[in-house]
């Protein structure tokens, strides 16, 4: 017994009091190191770092253990420690490649875009051309805004990898943040070219392509990215855009549902999908929709507007003026609310709150045009023809166009008795019109009491006006209605769809 305590105690002083690096030589190194990585390959990074810690303690010059130790320090978050261990390596094996490398990217993960440059500079130093150092020096100038830089080190790396997609990649993001468009999409394509199952590449040519307004081949490029991936929500995302530009609705919904099933938390597919639900009047499910956005983004301005809009298109006019409310006790100046719950009044018959409603949007942002339109509304409703021609005229001013703004002011001035006034905005707006699908009846009684026509057939030729016809059409309602003295000219231009048998029982019904 005496024996055995004796040697129990002499086990601990060794252990205790004698350096490891004696107790164990450098034959027993590997023990540490190996007992790490088995640590490290069952997910233990603590035990892992503590072996190679206690490795090092074994050999003070363990490359392996210090480059081990750096990056299972890093991947716990600890920098500065990593770094250490890094450090290390270099002061052992200056010109090992690998470690500045690690370093690089620490530093990147870091947002130390300064500290990574200079270090992936030094690695470049170590080897002029080890394409790697080159390219991920260029993501870090990418990164830290640099763009000129990054460009230049894209090339290089291409210059000594011309078969680097991930450079041809990441050049065609440079020139897209620099808004050269076309060098961007040829980029893009080359990296393609060289690797055929590049999603990211794919999806990006197809972005561009929809800014172009190329939709079909937008479309096209956003589905390879999505059979190269299934699972590539953005390409989702960005194709439900380009359907819903199309005016393809049950397509729009249908990826934006992929989208949204592979990623439920992507809002902005969610709120994509409020927004054509509104468009198409079905109110109930554009409001669940905004309701789930506004559950993960409690008060956001954007989606309470949108959602203001639901319940207004839906009828629910008091929950609508609640939203607005709430997204002006939040933005007092939010021109969108200020406008929708001025339209609300102005539906109301509020005209007085309207109009000071319709004032603010004018307040906040002058060059808002439709705020400065609806305020001609209201003062026309509210009896003020000079006040509505006032804003109707600021409006054409800008966009002659606008909302037909050039009937409005014929009908006001007509209104007024300025029937001059009146004739001159209509020719305005037949030159706007077009091939619109806009018809005008204000006009032809203006114009017959300036010139004494239409005194017959008036009655009978202005219901016909105002649905609308093809020339075609109206040429053959003048002979139905025989006026050979009226000027036809006026509804000879105004287009619409209109199912030739349903005119002839109209023209019948007015005969």
């Amino acid at each position: 017994m005496r024996i055995k305590y004796v040697i129990q105690i002499l086990v601990i002083f060794v252990f205790l009091v004698l350096p490891i690096n004696i107790i164990f030589g450098d034959n027993d190194r590997n023990y540490f190191y190996d007992l790490g990585i088995s640590h490290y390959d069952k997910g233990d990074i603590d035990n892992a770092i503590s072996a190679w810690e206690k490795a090092v303690v074994v050999n003070p010059e363990f490359v392996e253990a210090y480059y081990n130790l750096g990056n299972a320090y890093e991947e716990k978050g600890l920098l500065a420690e990593a770094l250490s261990a890094w450090d290390k390596v270099i002061e052992i094996t200056p010109f090992d490649i690998d470690v500045y490398f690690n370093m690089g990217v620490a530093y990147t993960r870091k947002g130390m875009y300064a500290k990574a440059i200079d270090i992936f500079r030094k690695g470049i130093v170590v080897d002029p051309d080890d394409p790697g150092m080159h390219y991920f020096l260029g993501i870090v100038f990418m990164n830290a805004g640099e763009l000129d830089s990054a460009i230049k080190e894209f090339k290089y790396t291409l210059v000594l990898s011309p078969d680097h997609a991930g450079a041809f990649y990441s050049l065609g993001n440079a020139y897209y943040d620099k808004n050269m468009l076309d060098a961007a999409l040829a980029s893009y394509r080359d990296a393609v070219e060289i690797n055929g199952n590049y999603a990211d590449a794919y999806n990006n040519i197809g972005s561009i392509l929809y800014d172009e307004g190329k939709l079909d081949d937008a479309i096209a490029a956003w589905k390879k990215a999505i059979k190269i991936d299934p699972n590539f929500v953005d390409a989702y995302y960005n194709l439900g855009n380009a359907y819903d530009e199309k005016g393809m609705f049950h397509e729009s919904v249908s990826v934006w549902r992929k989208a949204l099933e592979i990623n439920p938390d992507m809002l902005d597919a969610r709120y994509n999908l409020g927004v054509v639900y509104t468009e198409n009047e079905m109110h109930r499910e554009a409001i669940h929709e905004f309701k789930q956005v506004l559950m993960s983004r409690p008060g956001d301005v954007e989606t309470l507007v949108s959602l203001g809009l639901a319940y207004k298109s839906g009828g629910l006019v008091n929950k609508s003026i609640n939203r607005f409310k709430e997204v002006l006790g939040v933005q007092p100046d939010n021109v969108s609310a200020l406008n929708n719950l001025g339209l609300i009044r102005l539906q109301k018959g509020q005209y007085g709150q309207a109009i000071a409603l319709f004032r603010k949007t004018r307040q906040v942002e002058p060059d808002y045009l439709e705020g400065l339109y609806n305020l001609g509304l209201a003062y026309y409703f509210n009896g003020d023809l000079d006040g509505a021609i006032d804003a109707w005229e600021k409006v054409a001013s800008v966009d002659p166009g606008f909302n037909n703004v050039h009937n409005d002011l014929s009908v006001s001035y007509k209104n007024k008795g300025s029937f001059h006034d009146s004739i001159a905005e209509h020719e305005r707006a037949l030159e706007e019109l077009g091939n619109s699908d806009r018809s005008f009846s204000v006009v032809l009684p203006a114009r017959a009491k300036e010139k004494d026509m239409l005194v017959v057939n008036r009655r009978k030729l202005l219901p016909a006006v105002t649905i609308g016809l093809t020339k075609e059409e109206a040429e053959k309602l003048a002979k139905v209605l025989g006026e050979s003295n009226v000027e036809i000219s006026f509804c000879l231009n105004l287009l619409a769809d209109i199912d030739f048998v349903v005119l002839e029982e109209k023209i019948a019904s007015i005969r």
